[in-house]
């Protein structure tokens, strides 16, 4: 995922305190700022848009941002008697969708009180939210907030499938009986191509690209799409739906809306507007080779990541970059214990033979290679050899379906300045209540004005050299958002500099000439150090397991952080294991410059 530079924020929260008309209190995330469309009208006409910018305090047709409350902003126009002020609800359903709610049933736009008092009594609960009690608008990111247009979906609707299609509208009525129409995702996985064949219409092509899913009711889940349509008709350019999909069957339902919000005539995933019916195509036979082998990929691997699923013989992977889905058999085990021959194929049928490399780095973390050269041909000792791969270019992966949290490497409380600009300082601490857990927040300095507030879930860590690898997971945000960090200490007195290393964890990044230094604080008591809010994000999530907290005691002033107990199929030596306070103090840091990288 492509992150925004330190530099660059901090001249955008800079340029935004200077240039605001009313000075406010508390700032919107960067993930939220940007630009976005949003429904204005739905008439006879067709669906027309507006366009709405949400920058570091403000979102200007709503008012500037004066206050936050876990996921409720309190924003306000002008002050004094003629202030107008509201309270809404946002929460981050995707990268490029952000739902807004109100608990009045009027329009966001013309609903306001004069009194602070009254806006946050107003404020919309995460159980009407929940329920659907409210007032909702969604918003579709265009640009973010350095004006960059946004960055493509990879869509949840992987396989090849045929399809049955119809409308439920009576002035719209259209259909294609029996499954001769078909959907695939060739050539690109951000792009569903439908191909109506034989229905009560002329034959045509249609394209969805995706822009996002998150958790809806009843076990089915919400995704948004750009409808390709609206260039030639009057057909809402931004679609919802809600889709189901049966586990056994591989069959999905999936319906669409009939405007651009997700609840005009968008009932349940068999019922909507328009209604798709998918069914999987009979996969391609494999080579018997593979289709008889013996090969299997280690138990430890087994399960849900990241951007990947395994089981004992099939490894899939949807790749965010060339946007392929990779269905990689297993083959042969090489000698080495991390590299397996695998013959590989992706949706759009490209075959051949390679290597896959594989690392546990902890219990929650794996990282992984495929080599360079590829072949048609069976070639182990080639395809195995380490000048197959690069030494520095990883594929990072958490684990989704965690049996097990793992705890942070950190106790008490960490405070550093901002290396790109001294005005704002950093503070990182620990949750002793909840050890998988860690906060970060970036002030002002003089003032102690908050500008961001981050909260990580630790997936796990490991060492190379003198340098500690952390992998987390954002929880304040989308809970997709994966974030790597490296750090290095540098004296007895636990001084330490982390630095972002990106998605996947790049190598050769030096915190100690580009990271941030934090100085651990004095003695630290749990008691009030958690923030009062609480980060309810809905997003997808593919773990059916409640994972279980290890027991922990309260940590103390250079404690050791508990082990995960070797009987866990999923333990590692090492990096998962008892660190000695050099790492776990230097795990510590890695996560105060996840916070504000």
């Amino acid at each position: 995922m492509e992150k925004t530079t330190v530099f660059h924020l901090l001249r955008f929260f800079i340029f935004q305190q200077l240039c605001a008309a009313i000075s406010a209190t508390c700032y919107f995330p960067p993930e939220f700022q940007g630009e976005y469309k949003m429904q204005s009208t739905n008439s006879g006409d067709g669906v027309q848009y507006s366009v709405l910018n949400i920058t570091g305090n403000s979102i200007p047709i709503w008012g500037n941002c004066h206050r936050r409350i876990g996921n409720n902003f309190i924003l306000m126009i002008n002050s004094g008697s003629n202030s107008c002020i509201r309270c809404l609800h946002l929460k981050l359903r995707s990268k490029n969708i952000l739902q807004v709610n109100a608990a009045s049933q009027e329009s966001i736009s013309k609903k306001c009180y004069t009194r602070e008092e009254s806006a946050e009594a107003n404020c919309p609960t995460e159980l009407s939210v929940q329920k659907r009690t409210t007032t909702e608008i969604i918003l579709f990111k265009t640009k973010d907030l350095e004006g960059s247009n946004i960055q493509r979906e990879f869509c949840p609707l992987y396989n090849n499938y045929n399809l049955r299609y119809f409308t439920t509208d009576k002035f719209y009525r259209r259909e294609c009986i029996g499954f001769e129409s078909d959907l695939d995702t060739c050539p690109s996985g951000s792009t569903l191509n439908i191909h109506f064949r034989q229905c009560l219409f002329d034959n045509y092509d249609l394209k969805f690209d995706c822009l996002g899913e998150w958790e809806g009711p009843n076990g089915q889940m919400h995704i948004a799409l750009l409808d390709n349509r609206h260039f030639k008709k009057q057909l809402p350019q931004y679609r919802c739906g809600l889709y189901k999909r049966n586990e056994s069957t591989g069959s999905i339902y999936l319906s669409l809306g009939k405007d651009s919000t997700c609840n005009t005539d968008l009932h349940n995933a068999t019922y909507g507007h328009e209604v798709f019916e998918l069914v999987p195509k009979e996969e391609t036979s494999w080579p018997r080779e593979i289709a008889f082998g013996q090969c299997n990929f280690p138990e430890w691997l087994i399960g849900n990541w990241e951007h990947a699923r395994v089981d004992e013989k099939t490894f899939i992977y949807l790749d965010h970059n060339s946007f392929k889905t990779y269905t990689i058999k297993c083959v042969e085990k090489n000698n080495s214990d991390d590299k397996y021959l695998v013959f590989t194929r992706t949706q759009c049928g490209e075959e051949q033979y390679n290597c896959l490399k594989i690392k546990k780095r902890s219990t929650n973390i794996i990282e992984f290679q495929l080599g360079t050269n590829f072949s048609k041909n069976k070639d182990v000792f080639d395809l195995c050899s380490e000048t197959n791969f690069q030494d520095n270019n990883w594929i990072t992966q958490g684990r989704l379906n965690r049996k097990l949290e793992a705890s942070c490497p950190i106790s008490g409380e960490y405070t550093g300045v901002i290396p790109d600009n001294t005005e704002f300082c950093a503070k990182l601490w620990s949750d002793c209540r909840a050890p998988e857990l860690m906060y970060y927040q970036v002030s002002d300095c003089v003032t102690s004005e908050v500008v961001e507030e981050r909260e990580y879930r630790c997936l796990g860590h490991w060492t190379e050299g003198e340098l500690l690898y952390t992998y987390t997971q954002r929880k304040d945000v989308a809970s997709e958002a994966f974030e790597c960090f490296v750090g290095s200490i540098i004296s007895e007195k636990e001084d330490i500099y982390i630095k972002e290393a990106g998605e996947h964890c790049q190598r050769l990044i030096d915190p100690l000439q580009y990271g941030m230094k934090l100085i651990k604080q004095g003695l630290y008591s749990c008691i009030g150090s958690i923030p009062n809010t609480h980060y309810d994000v809905t997003t997808k999530r593919l773990s059916t397991i409640q994972p279980n907290s290890a027991s922990t005691k309260s940590w103390n002033i250079g404690a050791q952080y508990p082990a995960i107990p070797d009987n866990y199929d999923n333990t590692i030596g090492g990096a998962a294991s008892i660190l000695s306070v050099k790492y776990l103090v230097s795990f510590i840091i890695f996560v105060n410059v996840i916070v504000y990288f």
